[in-house]
Parts: C-alpha cells; structure tokens; sequence
C-alpha cells in the first residue's frame, strides 16, 4: 500500500516517521517516534472531518482503561490535516491470531478474550459512546493483554448524526439495522460482540457471502448456524446474535456475566497464567456497585494488572521467548509473492549504490579504480542476492531456514564467474592427436587452457563456500533486531575473504579477482535493504538476549 509520508519525514512538529503501518476508513496510521523518544502511533484523519466528529474524539483523549488504546492528543499540522496521536501496541491484530487457529481458539483463551474486549466496550458504553467498529482488525493482543482500537472516530449518543449508512463498520459484522439506516443503539455493539465470540469460538464467521449485499441481506434474513460453537454458548450467541434489538442483551455487563458464568460452570482456567477467567475488574465482580462508582465520567475501573514472578538466576525464562510478544504473522500466497518480487525488483538497484560506494571508496583510499571490474561485480552481487531471496524467503519461519545445502546453488555462480572472465570452457578430446601438455587435464581426457581447470574448482569452491557459511536467514527475517546490521556484513566479508585466501594459496595457476569475495557482503547488504523489517520489541528483545546467557 501507499502512504503520503515515508520514513524520516516530519509532517507533526515534534514527531519523526518511521513506516506506515496501515490504512482504513479514516485514515492512515504510521509508527512515528516523538523528539524525546515516545514511541506513538500516528493516524492522519482524512480530510471531511467535521466539527462533531473532532470534537467526540477529543472527548475520548482523557479515557483511561487497560483495554482500550490510549489517546493522548489531537493536532493539526501546517497543512491543516488532523493527526490523532495514539499509543503504539507492540503486538499484532487479534485477526492474525485467528487466522493462525482456523478452527478457533482454546476455550479458556477466547473466553479472556472475550471477557477483555467487552469490559472495553463497556467501559465505552458507560461514557455514552457506540464504537460501532467493533472486529479483530481493530483489536490488538500485547502480551496477553488486549487493547480495542479506533474507538476516538465513534459517535456519541445524543449526537445529530445518529443515522448510519450501509457502509458504517465491517459488513462481517454488521447489526442488521445499520443496514435498514436505523438508528443506531448500544446494540449495534453487543452484536457485533456476538459475531467476534463466535469467531472466537468457531474461527469464522457465522454470514458469508461473495458480495457486500449477499452478506448484509443474509445478516438480517438468515439465522446463523450456531451448531459449530460449544453448546454451552449457544444461548449467548442466539441472543446476541437476535434480529430484533429489544430481544437482545440490555447492555454489555448483562451479557459479560452469561460468559463470565459460562466460563465458572466450566472451570476455563487463564491460558497464560492458570488463574481463573474472571479478572479482578470491577466490571466483572459487582456489576451494581460499579454503576455506582462509574456516575462520574472521571471514576475509571482500576488498571488489569498481572502478577509476575522475580526473574530467577541461571534459569529459561518460563515464558517461551516467541510467547512474550507475538511475532509478526507470516504472509502467505499472493501477499508473499509480492513481498518477494518487490525484493527481487529493488536487488539491482541497491547492488548499483553498494558498486557506486566500492568505487567510492577504491578512489578515495586507493586513488585508482578498476572501471572494468565494476560490472562483474555489480553482476555477481545481484545474483547472489536473486538466488539467495527466493530461498531464504520461502523458509522464513523455519528455525535455520538457510543452511548446508544451498551451497550448491553456488555452482551456476560460479560457472557465471568462470565465463565473464572470459576463460575457454574445457573439452574433451576426440581426436587421435593429443593436446599439448599444458593443456591435458584428466589423462589428456580433457582439453582446456592453462589454468582454466583450477580456475573453474577454485571458483567453484569458493561461491559454493562462501553461501554455505552466510546466515542468510537471519538477514530476511522479518523480525529481525535491525533492518540493516554493519556486522554481518562483515561477518560474511572475513568468511569470504579466508575462503578466497586459502584456495589462492593452494590452488596452483589460480588467481581469483577480489571483487569475487566482495561480492558476498555486497550482496548481504542487499539483500537487508530489501527484505521487510518489523523491529523486535525491546521486552522480547531483552529476553531473548537473557536466554542465550543462561542457556
């Protein structure tokens, strides 16, 4: 997708961007950091924004709750665009959680979930506001903790604007009456409440369709099929999920405590904690003393704390480290083809920069440059990198996605080498006359130039070498500590460097080029600046760095 603004701009005083993150109905979202250090996300609100709706999300910026994404201000920059300056959840969307478990998630799992989103909502419904947004898009898994996004651009009960259009909120899950342009009411979020619990519960959702209409017309005329969710929800799901709002829940609360009731009857224990389901929240213990305590907007249920155990010396930590934050999810098909032909599209370009800085830097250092060597190993640091991406992506998710074996992928490298050289390829001898000595490889078998055999092995072992003792998988990682690290490049150039040296001096009539060990940490290089990077978050970072001492 395209953003307006790329990495290192700053259209917010104060704030520096650093990648788009995603884009949607109102906006585009970027990961910027703040002068100071804050790492935040930016959302550039397009443009139509009227005075009600600016208004209603600065109504939100003071809203404190553990499940809800803080929202710390609205500005307006030069231009007079609006930018909503959000906190950044170092997670994924729980829609890349559901997509990992097609069949749905654990029971005791879906039912925090649950639980964590409709206390948000809530909470929300508590202030007067509708999200009417409601979907795992929109809703972000950060260490077992789930935050509810985009809450700011909801509407207001009250508010002029109570009539929907068709094309308010996902059609997925979407109540019936926003459809039919009636007004809007608590609801429109309880339902779609019940379709995320279903998800949850079945890992898809009850109404699908090939068009938008075919969806929406079955979301008000067709009963969904609950026989595919635990029995034991299927009376929360039927009433949730009801046609008529009056026929369903009055509120939130009402319908948090038939989960919350569900969950005790089957003694669905926290999957990450082995505590039980129901939280310490106000909101899920004493529901009528919570109305009590929630009649001025300023009183906030208490932050959802988690108890930790101290970290214990010379030990694993007891959370795996791939648990501690969720990795980014893995593209799959058509998503991964294209990551993959954008890598491949951009190599020649950035082996162009990388030769451009070889002569550079020859001409600065050396104050001569060999012009005719450019272009060999401009050559060779682009295949390397077209032959190793292909790989090295398609095995991403694999432990050690690159090693051994592609070391034989070095062989046509090395035939390519052999022939910009301009070496004679070798022959064999079919005429009763034998070649000269010089030229007799093999018990005069083989007829080739001198020094052309040694030249065709050395060539051979060192590109096939070379690949063999780069970590190639670590450089197209996704998430991968930095996008671009100085020391593996120089890892992979001393590698290359001792195989080139070794073979130099064993290898008799053999004198490779430099440009030959080069082009390796050329072509790592390369292959860094193409490849996608999502940055490690510091806590998962620190962990696994703990991991390596005490293992």
């Amino acid at each position: 997708m395209k953003f307006t603004y790329r990495w290192g701009q700053r259209p917010l005083e104060g704030f520096t961007i650093k990648r788009g993150l995603g884009q949607g109905g109102f906006g585009e979202v970027y990961f910027a950091v703040s002068d100071g250090g804050k790492e935040v996300a930016l959302k550039m609100l397009y443009r139509g924004r009227t005075e009600t709706e600016l208004r209603g999300i600065s109504n939100c910026l003071n809203y404190k709750h553990p499940n809800l994404v803080h929202l710390y201000d609205l500005k307006t920059d030069e231009r007079g665009d609006h930018w909503l300056i959000m906190e950044y959840v170092q997670g994924e969307s729980l829609a890349s959680v559901l997509r990992r478990h097609p069949t749905g998630l654990p029971l005791a799992q879906a039912n925090d979930y649950f639980l964590q989103v409709a206390q948000a909502v809530a909470y929300l419904h508590d202030r007067a506001v509708i999200h009417r947004d409601i979907k795992p898009a929109n809703v972000f898994v950060e260490n077992g903790l789930l935050k509810l996004g985009d809450y700011g651009l909801s509407k207001t009960v009250g508010t002029s604007q109570l009539q929907q259009s068709a094309n308010v909120g996902t059609v997925y899950y979407m109540a019936p009456e926003v459809a039919r342009g009636e007004s809007c009411t608590k609801q429109v979020d309880i339902y779609a409440l019940g379709i995320m619990l279903f998800e949850m519960l079945t890992g898809d959702v009850p109404f699908k369709g090939e068009t938008w209409a075919e969806i929406a017309l079955r979301q008000q005329t067709d009963h969904p099929d609950l026989s595919r969710a635990p029995q034991e929800y299927i009376p929360i799901l039927e009433k949730a999920l009801h046609k008529k709002t009056e026929r369903r829940y009055s509120d939130v609360l009402e319908m948090i405590q038939a989960v919350k009731q569900v969950g005790a009857s089957l003694h669905l224990a926290d999957h990450n904690e082995g505590k039980d389901m129901i939280h310490s929240s106000p909101v899920l213990k004493n529901p009528p003393e919570r109305e009590a305590n929630l009649e001025s907007p300023r009183n906030a249920p208490p932050l959802r704390t988690r108890s930790t155990p101290p970290p214990v010396p010379n030990r694993k930590p007891s959370v795996p480290v791939n648990e501690l934050t969720p990795a980014v999810p893995y593209p799959t098909g058509v998503a991964r083809m294209g990551e993959l032909s954008w890598s491949m599209f951009l190599a020649p370009m950035f082996s162009l920069i990388v030769v451009g800085a070889w002569a550079l830097g020859s001409y600065l250092f050396a104050k001569q440059v060999d012009w005719y060597k450019l272009a060999p190993f401009g050559v060779l640091s682009t295949l390397i990198a077209w032959i190793v991406l292909p790989v090295a992506k398609f095995r991403e998710n694999e432990k050690y996605p690159v090693r051994g074996w592609i070391a034989f992928l070095g062989i046509p490298l090395a035939l390519v080498a052999f022939w910009m050289e301009g070496w004679n390829w070798p022959k064999l001898v079919t005429s009763e006359a034998p070649p000269p000595p010089e030229q007799s490889y093999f018990n005069g078998f083989i007829q080739a130039s001198s020094g052309s055999i040694e030249h065709l092995i050395g060539h051979t072992l060192l590109f096939c070498g070379s690949l063999a003792f780069i970590r190639w998988g670590n450089a197209v990682r996704r998430q991968r500590s930095d996008r671009f690290s100085t020391g593996r490049v120089i890892a992979a150039g001393v590698n290359s460097f001792l195989i080139w040296f070794v073979l130099w001096m064993l290898l008799k009539d053999y004198h490779p080029a430099s440009y030959h060990f080069l082009a390796f940490p050329a072509a790592l290089a390369v292959v860094q600046f193409v490849s996608p990077w999502f940055p490690v978050p510091r806590q998962k970072r620190k962990a696994e760095k703990q991991q390596t001492v005490t293992v």
